[in-house]
């Protein structure tokens, strides 16, 4: 289908009971006087496009691939971009629902117009679809059909589902590794949808200012074909971090860049834009209420000084430092003690455990005066900064009797698993849990980066001293992993959440994931059963 010209008013149908495509197209009035195509003719219907083998590229104009994100009961959100024509020319789009594959049984269809405005891009939210199930959707623009994706509906909120899987990870720097994380997820089976955490893209922190230098980087990114695949067959729920706009962004930076950062990603990510917050929540029905969190655009300062038991690092114990905002803090805490949920399972783009290098507390014999959980602190823009704000989250749920609350973090490029206390040197009751996971292709290669002139085993002995020790300064640490990459898959039933970190060698276009570590959370607030797997990576308490 060509430019809309004359009357670019959306329209859309829905059929229940399904249509074909041409029933959805006569039910469009494609062809009619409102919509002029470039042809000058109204095309034939395309063959059924087939599911793309790997590494098959996008079809002109849909370079860029399709996603689909946001479960709803109702429906959800997909998207794709209209390529390959004049910058300013508007495009118009068919998009259409299937039950199936091959779009024999259309239950949802209509049009919209691509513009320069918008970068091309295209975004539909799907209303009225069924509950709890698996739909196919594509687009169809200038007589070529994109290729299929695949989109997920949320049981109804009122619903009891059985079981929730997902997986959740970020950090997808383009280097000298390949994206076999991404195709590895793609593989996991009966996975709802991929909880991605930010940096999809990273920009470069003086070249990327405007907005079509940050509207590039995703296409740029998109690219790669694996990112591609892995966008066509999982529904993702995304947020953004620092690569999104630049290295250590915060609420103060410079305002003309920090609209076209998140204009551009708003623009490329299958996400609601509701008065520019990115931060929002969805439901799995009776077993999960999920919100996820911006930890970024709201934030003051990082504090880089390790030191946190004098100035400035000790800044971070100042009860005005705020990471979430003071609008956001007071929503994820209502949030959360007021959901009726078996679990609640926030997405925070950086860890919230603590991660101490050095445990001062010892020089409290000597100095009275010691800020809490004294120590040398890794600099990793995390809740680490904002001590206060994560107590009183913390201190919040611990009153409520609110246990059963995982965060699902990442950000580091390493991965962690940590029991959460409000105070993490008393022993107190456990109020949550934090499961961080690694990079998906960023830092491919710590070894060499660090350990380089060291032998391979040599230089593994002696991260797994490092892990050790991190993991003794830390008393609610249960794993760290400083080396290798990949993702994290959570499965939640009522009775129970088992994490498993799947890792790959992203050197190998061949790698399968293993899992090298799997943790058992049960609800009550009790300590985090360690599973090790057969061939465990990192090291455990």
């Amino acid at each position: 289908m060509g430019a809309l010209v004359g009357d670019e008013t959306p329209r859309r149908v829905s059929a229940p009971r399904g249509m074909t495509r041409r029933e959805l197209l006569r039910a469009l009035g494609v062809g009619a006087p409102g919509i002029v195509l470039l042809n000058g003719c109204v095309p034939e219907p395309s063959p059924e496009h087939p599911l793309p083998v790997h590494d098959q590229p996008d079809p002109a104009p849909f370079l860029d691939g399709v996603m689909a994100g946001d479960p709803q009961p109702d429906g959800t959100i997909i998207w794709t971009r209209v390529a390959a024509v004049a910058d300013a020319e508007p495009v118009g789009v068919i998009w259409s629902v299937a039950t199936d594959p091959e779009f024999a049984t259309i239950v949802a269809g209509g049009t919209e117009v691509a513009t320069a405005e918008r970068g091309h891009t295209v975004k539909v939210r799907v209303t009225d679809l069924a509950s709890d199930r698996w739909y196919w959707y594509r687009f169809e623009a200038l007589g070529v059909a994109s290729r299929a994706g695949r989109l997920r509906t949320a049981p109804a909120l009122d619903a009891q589902p059985d079981r929730l899987r997902f997986a959740f990870g970020s950090c997808q720097q383009l280097n000298d590794s390949w994206f076999v994380a991404h195709r590895a997820a793609t593989e996991e089976p009966n996975l709802d949808f991929f909880l991605h955490l930010g940096d999809f893209v990273y920009a470069d922190d003086r070249a990327s200012q405007t907005l079509g230098d940050y509207r590039n980087l995703y296409r740029r990114w998109r690219r790669e074909p694996l990112l591609r695949d892995f966008n066509a067959k999982l529904p993702m729920v995304a947020m953004w971090d620092d690569g999104e706009f630049y290295n250590g962004v915060d609420r103060f930076g410079p305002p003309a860049r920090l609209t076209a950062a998140s204009r551009a990603w708003f623009e490329s990510m299958p996400v609601a834009e509701i008065g520019g917050r990115a931060w929002r929540t969805m439901s799995w029905g009776a077993l999960a209420d999920l919100p996820v969190i911006d930890v970024r655009s709201q934030r003051d300062p990082a504090i880089a000084e390790a030191d946190r038991t004098k100035a400035p690092g000790s800044d971070a114990y100042l009860e005005s430092r705020s990471q979430l905002g003071a609008e956001q803090a007071l929503w994820l805490r209502e949030r959360l003690l007021s959901s009726a949920a078996r679990w609640r399972i926030v997405g925070s783009g950086v860890p919230v455990n603590p991660w101490r290098l050095v445990n001062l507390e010892f020089l409290r014999l000597f100095q009275s005066d010691l800020p809490p959980n004294a120590g040398l602190y890794a600099s990793a823009d995390g809740w680490d900064d904002y001590v206060a704000e994560r107590t009183g989250l913390l201190r919040s749920l611990a009153a409520e009797g609110v246990h059963d609350t995982v965060f699902a973090t990442a950000h580091t490029h390493i991965a962690m698993a940590s029991d959460l206390r409000v105070d993490p040197d008393a022993g107190g009751p456990i109020v949550g849990h934090d499961l961080v996971a690694p990079s998906m292709t960023a830092d491919p290669d710590v070894v060499s980066a660090y350990l380089g002139d060291l032998p391979r085993d040599a230089a593994r002995s002696l991260l797994r001293i490092a892990e050790g020790w991190v993991l003794n300064q830390n008393p609610g640490m249960r794993h760290l992993n400083l080396e290798d990459q990949g993702y994290v898959v959570m499965d939640v039933t009522h009775d129970e959440i088992v994490a498993e970190y799947r890792m790959i060698d992203t050197f190998d276009p061949n790698a399968e994931a293993d899992t090298a570590a799997r943790f058992r959370i049960v609800p009550g607030g009790t300590r985090m059963e360690v599973l090790r797997p057969t061939h465990a990576r990192g090291s455990f308490r």
